[in-house]
């Protein structure tokens, strides 16, 4: 029997680590201020270099917090994981003195850029401000209960990150990434039926998902299932054959063939 060392839960880039930037889409018109906040993360986006001339730019000229976080995205699609970190719970903190109505989500971002920093400790700070700030609803709110899961497992706290799961389903029960990764949360906890069950709303979400046919397969192989787990293997490399997920799958059907032929 081998063991499996790919652990989706634990940290990485998109699409589970790096903040998603947010353009401002609020059902008044917007501000000139937040017109040029969008076209700041847009370059952002586009040209990370160019977003950290223009975010400090308008810093200069005066764009208090909204320049300062998209300076954050900037950082943050440059992979600069402390700096993003650090500049997103500044805006943070100046748009909670502003009293900001969205200054919710600028501490979530700076908790899922801590996420993407592997502090784990200095994300559930910042994604408790997030929450205690009683403006996020639906699946914004899951999504901060996704990310405080995810920094509760990165502490090895399991307990304390199934129950956020439970407030994930509840709030963003389309989310395929939540049943995701609290399939494989089970699955590490030795509990296989609620595993089994979570994969399945899984894939019934994202069927064209590498990860979710890996940890499928994952699930499988724990329940004794080599068979099954085999097929769910082959089709993470059939989705994408140059994924990581399909490359930790391909390593384990090479083992699951060299345990056969022993």
């Amino acid at each position: 029997m081998f063991v499996f060392a790919f652990l989706i839960l634990a940290q990485s880039t998109s699409p589970f680590g790096s903040p998603v930037p947010q353009t401002i889409n609020p059902s008044a018109p917007m501000t000139m201020t937040e017109v040029r906040f969008n076209e700041c993360v847009d370059l952002a986006v586009d040209d990370p270099a160019s977003g950290v001339v223009e975010a400090n730019k308008w810093r200069i000229e005066g764009g208090g917090f909204l320049a300062r976080h998209c300076l954050g995205f900037a950082y943050a699609e440059q992979f600069n994981w402390v700096a993003a970190t650090r500049t997103f719970a500044e805006a943070a903190r100046e748009a909670e003195v502003a009293k900001y109505p969205r200054v919710a989500n600028f501490w979530a971002q700076a908790g899922n850029a801590a996420l993407a920093g592997n502090e784990a400790q200095k994300a559930l700070e910042y994604l408790n401000a997030a929450l205690v700030q009683g403006s996020l609803i639906g699946l914004e709110k899951g999504e901060v209960h996704l990310d405080r899961a995810r920094a509760h497992v990165a502490l090895n706290d399991y307990e304390a990150a199934k129950k956020e799961f439970v407030m994930v389903h509840k709030l963003a029960p389309q989310d395929p990434l939540g049943w995701l990764l609290s399939a494989t949360l089970a699955r590490r906890m030795g509990d296989l039926v609620i595993a089994k069950a979570d994969i399945a709303v899984a894939a019934k979400l994202a069927e064209r998902d590498p990860a979710i046919a890996l940890e499928a397969g994952n699930i499988a192989y724990a329940g004794g299932d080599a068979e099954q787990a085999k097929i769910n293997w082959e089709k993470a490399v059939e989705i994408d054959a140059e994924s990581r997920p399909a490359k930790a799958a391909q390593k384990y059907l090479a083992q699951l063939v060299a345990t056969v032929a022993e």
